[in-house]
């Protein structure tokens, strides 16, 4: 007689299994449900392996366009610091200007005041009896077209200098 837990190379044939329904029909009805159960594994073994594949493919294709994703995401982080870089140059050489131009502001500024205080003292005189009118910048106070009138000229610092009247032009006599 066989062994019940004995490896067997091949599986029982049809009748071979009726022989032992015959003589031993409880082993008989367990081998039919071990053979439904193994073949209900088996099943089961093919789906889960079939769901696992199709998971797989799955995220094989998230994977590719989280790739593709992440690419374009790099790209674009490179333009951006590409573009912010230009900006910041862009803003440095915008402050270079500014401060340029309030430099040059600055040196206006100075030779206005320069004028403003120098010109009034130094430029008003006549020439063979005419004012010099044309000398002085309209600019500053208005002192050219004090002189032409003869009216008191304005010290820069808006004080009246020394009360002092001009000289009124007088017409050529021939």
């Amino acid at each position: 007689m066989e062994k019940p837990f004995e490896y067997r190379k091949r599986p029982l044939s049809h009748q071979e299994l009726e022989n032992i329904a015959r003589t031993d029909p409880k082993r008989a009805k367990r081998i039919i449900i071990n053979r439904k159960s193994a073949l209900r594994a088996k099943e089961k073994k093919k789906l889960y392996t079939c769901e696992l594949e199709q998971r797989f493919q799955k995220l094989k294709s998230q994977a590719t366009q989280a790739s593709l994703q992440f690419n374009l995401l790099q790209m674009e982080q490179k333009s951006l610091i590409s573009e912010n870089s230009m900006l910041k140059d862009h803003t440095k050489l915008t402050k270079q200007m500014i401060e340029l131009q309030e430099s040059k502001k600055d040196v206006i500024r100075k030779e206005i005041k320069f004028y403003q205080h120098f010109v009034p003292t130094q430029m008003c005189g006549t020439v063979g009896g005419d004012m010099v009118n044309n000398l002085i910048p309209v600019w500053v106070n208005n002192s050219s077209m004090a002189a032409t009138q003869g009216l008191t000229l304005l010290h820069p610092v808006g004080q009246l200098s020394n009360q002092t009247r001009l000289p009124r032009p007088q017409p050529l006599r021939q």
